[in-house]
């Protein structure tokens, strides 16, 4: 509705038909600078993308009145050059085409987490849970040496808490320190067969079922959709799948936890060869 809140969704097995091969600088040179080739390239596209946009931001508004943290710091993108040495590293930037995907992405993996929880199928959710009290006890005493403050007792914190400080020092030059911090207090989101909400997003329920990189989690969660959809998951299937998962769950979560690690230390690997020539 014009609320941004769900009040119909379908479920289907669906195939892709891609007409056109869009990027993201293309849809945003049409919604955010209108630029007359492109947009006249993609013409019959274009009321399509507008729509979009409208959509994303009634989205957006959605999901910050219930205060979910949108922390939107600028990741490091490394530019190689043909020798696979680094060129530069640069900020990487998050138009307005991909954050409309990332919004849709939510709302979709909301849907579906809570179509399941309501079904009561087993499956693999993605939970965050709410920080530990005394982290959140030694984030404010840090953050109030700087002139800020969550504006609440430790042991009642709500999203909207954080949210409304990520607002508030946006912009400013403590703002990246105080948001790494900020992630440090938080608890690390996590893979679990219990459906106990997601932190950050200020969600009731959420699961990965659709992300741009094709997650095990993601297959878990298509597989159980589609057999309780399809009427296939017997009793025998649910005890099974309900033995299974906790170690699904522990398995994913850890190599995901892996994979983040080796990133980071390829990401650091690479910045310290960009700067072996830089010394002084």
């Amino acid at each position: 509705d014009s609320r941004g809140t769900v009040v119909r969704y379908e479920l289907h097995d669906g195939v892709i038909n891609s007409n056109e091969r869009m990027t993201y600088t293309d849809v945003n040179a049409i919604i955010t600078d209108h630029d007359p080739e492109v947009t006249a390239r993609y013409q019959s596209l274009v009321p399509f993308f507008e729509m979009m946009g409208e959509l994303f931001q009634v989205l957006n508004k959605r999901r910050r009145r219930r205060g979910s943290i949108d922390f939107d710091l600028k990741e490091p993108e490394i530019v190689l050059d043909d020798q696979g040495m680094v060129e530069q590293i640069i900020a990487l930037e998050r138009n307005i085409a991909h954050r409309l995907i990332e919004e849709f992405m939510l709302v979709a993996n909301e849907t579906v987490a809570q179509h399941l929880h309501d079904q009561n199928v087993p499956t693999l959710y993605r939970i965050h849970e709410t920080p530990d009290p005394l982290k959140v006890a030694e984030f404010e005493e840090f953050i109030s040496t700087l002139g800020y403050s969550l504006g609440t007792d430790p042991e009642d914190i709500q999203p909207k808490h954080f949210q409304k400080l990520v607002t508030k020092m946006r912009g400013t030059p403590e703002e990246k320190p105080i948001a790494f911090l900020m992630l440090r207090t938080m608890q690390k989101a996590r893979y679990d067969p219990e459906n106990s909400g997601h932190f950050g997003l200020a969600a009731g329920s959420y699961a990965h079922f659709t992300s741009p990189i094709r997650r095990y989690p993601d297959l878990v969660v298509h597989r159980t959709l589609r057999e309780s959809r399809l009427k296939q998951m017997d009793q025998a299937r649910e005890e099974q799948l309900i033995e299974d998962m906790p170690e699904i769950a522990r398995h994913t979560s850890e190599r995901e936890r892996r994979a983040a690690e080796a990133e980071r230390e390829l990401v650091q690997w690479k910045k310290v060869r960009f700067m072996a020539d830089k010394v002084g």
